[in-house]
């Protein structure tokens, strides 16, 4: 499918398009992340108020967890739009799988040994040399 039919095909399909998007956001959003964050909190929103203050202060804030979600995806779908139409397909043919092996690294599920410059004994023979041996503490 080429992106010319993609793009005639959302911009048809309205309320449905926009509903499957906010339905897909929502899954996504149940991480460990957020899920742990909530609780704590809104704890510390509601915590020694009256039970009507608690619940305004605590829908005050699930507001403004849904309008950061909102305003967040726009800038990403956005941003995500000006950055295809700057650098075009190659960047994404690129980035695309190189952003999905690094996120398969950091779950622990791949795991490519990396090279070992010997960063600290580099820094410390630089240091040595640049200071001419002396420490650089000393007065």
């Amino acid at each position: 499918m080429d992106t010319e039919t993609l793009r005639i095909a959302v911009e048809q399909a309205g309320f449905a398009a926009a509903g499957v998007g906010f339905l897909a956001g929502l899954v996504f959003s149940f991480n460990p992340v957020a899920l742990a964050s909530i609780p704590v909190s809104l704890a510390y929103v509601t915590r020694g108020r009256h039970k009507s203050q608690a619940l305004l202060f605590g829908a005050m804030f699930i507001l403004g967890m849904i309008l950061t979600h909102v305003a967040l995806g726009l800038i990403a779908g956005l941003g995500g739009k000006w950055a295809a139409e700057v650098t075009g397909r190659a960047w994404g043919v690129f980035l695309g799988p190189l952003l999905i092996g690094l996120g398969l690294m950091w779950a622990g599920w791949l795991r490519i040994p990396l090279p070992s410059f010997g960063f600290v004994k580099n820094c410390h023979a630089f240091s040595t040399v640049l200071f001419r041996g002396r420490r650089l503490d000393a007065a």
